[in-house]
């Protein structure tokens, strides 16, 4: 269970989008996708506005592993119990929209790439998904594709885009995934982060905006100083 602004969701599961921004497939060297590329975090990453996220030890202290990301993305909230949904009628079963911050392992995701592992364990650290600031209606939101997206790291613009860039969007997505899984109510499906990813570090302050909804802040401290 999680607080976000007024609204408590109960998810379930947290879906992510990999690669689903040119720039950002560019910069990673990754192929194009042919169809949405889907990959897990547990519900332990989940923090909301203003909480901490934690370094962990374990990679701090690891050469082979000591690099944490950030990318910011868009994130949609399932409204209810729902399978095989046409991309037409995708929107009917959204709640609304968040920002959501896909924290990473960088240099064990690479290292796991390379070897041909799962991402999960990248992924899925304590604190590793940040989610909020609150949760937009979706009736608030014109259109979703056309929203500018934006990190800061101390203040310093990291990346910026704009949700139109998306190569697969919301409805086909919706679709594709309903396919796959039953979603159920509070279920988070987040969309991808564009280009500009990069490195942060214990007392670095994160502020992941996304237009009409509003800015995640977020700031890095090391674990064992909560």
């Amino acid at each position: 269970m999680i607080k976000i602004g007024d609204i408590t969701l109960k998810p379930t599961k947290i879906i992510c989008l990999g690669t689903n921004y040119m720039d950002h497939i560019e910069e990673t060297g990754l192929e194009i996708p042919k169809e949405p590329l889907l990959f897990p975090k547990t519900l332990n990453c989940l923090i909301t506005n203003n909480q901490p996220i934690i370094y962990p030890k374990y990679l701090y202290n690891n050469r082979r592993y000591n690099r944490m990301d950030y990318e910011v993305e868009l994130a949609f909230i399932v409204k209810d119990k729902c399978k095989n949904i046409s991309a037409e009628d995708a929107y009917d079963h959204i709640l609304g929209y968040a920002v959501f911050n896909d924290v990473t392992a960088r240099k064990m995701q690479t290292k796991d790439i390379i070897a041909q592992k799962p991402w999960f364990r990248s992924k899925s650290f304590d604190t590793f998904g940040p989610i909020g600031p609150i949760i937009k209606n979706i009736d608030e939101i014109r259109d979703p594709h056309n929203l500018d997206i934006e990190l800061k790291v101390n203040n310093e613009i990291k990346q910026s885009s704009n949700t139109k860039y998306l190569l697969f969007k919301i409805p086909e997505t919706f679709e594709y995934i309903t396919k796959l899984f039953t979603m159920e109510p509070g279920d988070i499906i987040a969309t991808g982060t564009p280009g500009g990813i990069g490195p942060v570090n214990p007392g670095d302050l994160i502020e992941a905006t996304i237009e009409n909804i509003g800015t995640l802040t977020n700031k890095v401290i090391l674990e064992g100083e909560e």
